[in-house]
């Protein structure tokens, strides 16, 4: 059970990665008319972003705790997500929403792996490789979301919709999970 909830937890901080750097260049390319090049340069900021902040996260989740952070990281990609969709008409605007989400995303993905040598202690190595390889499959679920709201609603704020609740889901799931692990491995 752990290693599911830990895996879709991943799909939302790495897939959510993966799948939005793979979409931001046709999202900025169709939404704002930039050219080619400059939506590249614009989701390159946001990734450097994610990938920068990841090392934060890890270094936060010392601090206060994975769950703690994941918590927040959640919240922070849900909102960011749905003021993406809203902010369609401000390439500024988004591309900034955008670089704070992909933070909050990789400082998930930090986060996350703060817990799993404190879960498997003596099969982190193989627990990582299963998360991340059930992880990084989330990153094809943006893209298909994305193109099915334009499809048939006209827009891509139903895609962002639908990842934002996806995290929400996830963080209920992860408070959840939570009150079971301090009473097992999280206690110790």
């Amino acid at each position: 059970k752990d290693g599911w909830a830990f895996s879709l937890i991943y799909v939302i901080t790495f897939g959510g990665f993966i799948g939005l750097a793979s979409f931001l260049p046709t999202y900025f390319y169709n939404q704002f008319h930039v050219s080619k090049v400059e939506a590249g340069q614009l989701t390159m900021l946001a990734a450097l972003m994610g990938s920068a902040v990841r090392v934060v996260g890890g270094y936060i989740s010392d601090r206060v705790g994975g769950i703690n952070t994941l918590s927040g990281v959640l919240v922070v990609a849900a909102i960011t997500l749905v003021l993406c969709g809203l902010s369609g008409e401000s390439l500024t605007l988004t591309t900034l929403l955008f670089m704070l989400c992909f933070a909050a995303l990789g400082a998930g993905n930090g986060a996350l792996f703060q817990l799993v040598p404190l879960r498997w202690p003596l099969t982190t190595a193989v627990a990582g490789s299963m998360i991340g390889e059930v992880g990084a499959l989330g990153g094809g679920l943006i893209p298909n979301a994305m193109g099915l709201s334009k499809q048939y609603f006209g827009s891509y704020l139903w895609g962002f919709v639908s990842f934002a609740l996806l995290a929400i889901v996830m963080l209920l799931m992860l408070r959840v999970m939570q009150i079971r692990w301090t009473r097992t491995w999280a206690e110790k």
